[in-house]
């Protein structure tokens, strides 16, 4: 005779699973991150071709729109667990799209700060802006993947208890890892704005 799985019990097995996952992938990304940024404070130790950089004004606003992705995200969460699905999928559709303005901005951010006639040959310490953003964007681009998913899925009714928790489950897991790649931005952000002015 089988019993019976308890649902509660099962979600939080699920998000346990899941959180280990999550950590992993984060372990990297701090890893792959922490040594760009490690680089960037070594570099900038030595003041021979660490001049003065404008940052380009769009980023300020690509910044904004993270954090506002982040707090639609977590709305979105929010609604998912009163079970409101809908309310879910709109705050999800609104993260898409500030994740997408944010990518747009920081590919503009690059065209402006090209346009300031600051060449990489003269100014090394302005390489960091492209690498900065440009590997932040792409991992950007992979949580808008997982959102894009999360989407998808809440497009129409849910169909039981069961897609409901896993619902729930994915959208903790790529919800942390999108609060994380925020945090990212923000402290490589503040480093670029005030480090060595």
């Amino acid at each position: 005779m089988e019993t019976a799985i308890d649902p509660i019990a099962r979600e939080k097995e699920l998000t346990s699973m899941s959180n280990v996952t999550v950590l992993v992938i984060l372990a990297i990304v701090t890893m792959t991150f922490g040594a760009l940024i490690g680089v960037f404070l070594y570099r900038s130790a030595a003041p021979k071709f660490w001049g003065h950089l404008q940052v380009p004004t769009i980023l300020w606003l690509t910044t904004g729109l993270l954090i506002l992705s982040s707090i639609t995200l977590e709305r979105a969460r929010q609604q998912l667990s009163l079970g409101n699905q809908e309310g879910f999928h709109f705050l999800v559709s609104w993260t898409l799209t500030l994740g997408a303005a944010f990518v747009v901005g920081q590919i503009l951010g690059w065209f402006q700060f090209m346009h300031t006639g600051i060449v990489l040959a003269k100014n090394p310490h302005s390489w960091f802006i492209f690498l900065f953003s440009g590997l932040h964007a792409i991992h950007v681009v992979a949580g808008m993947i997982g959102i894009g998913y999360l989407y998808l899925r809440t497009r129409e009714a849910a169909s039981g208890p069961k897609f409901q928790m896993q619902t729930r489950v994915v959208a903790k897991g790529v919800s942390l890892c999108w609060h994380y790649l925020g945090l990212l931005w923000i402290v490589m952000f503040t480093l670029l704005v005030t480090w060595k002015r």
